[in-house]
């Protein structure tokens, strides 16, 4: 089975996420080994994720669904916050 990059993550915590949000859908992925560094602490590295290559696209678009719903929450969260200032 080929494994394939579909997408670079700033940093290994956001790595990490995506990875767990991809996880909890049931869709494989892996941090590309060697961009991270467990026994250094988190890298600020940017981390690749792979998937393999038949479930690539998959993931591609369900990150980029997942990620644009996690920044709709936190515009929600955001208003809600200049709400509670106002009164």
């Amino acid at each position: 089975m080929d494994w394939v990059v579909f997408a670079t993550a700033p940093d290994q915590l956001t790595a990490e996420m995506w990875q767990d949000l991809l996880s909890q859908a049931r869709i494989r992925c892996q941090l590309r080994p060697g961009d991270t560094f467990g026994f250094l602490g988190v890298s600020a590295a940017p981390v690749r994720l792979v998937a393999p290559s038949e479930d690539a696209e998959v993931a591609r678009d369900a990150l980029e669904t997942l990620v644009r719903l996690s920044e709709i929450g936190m515009k929600n969260l955001e208003d809600l916050d200049r709400s509670d200032d106002l009164n």
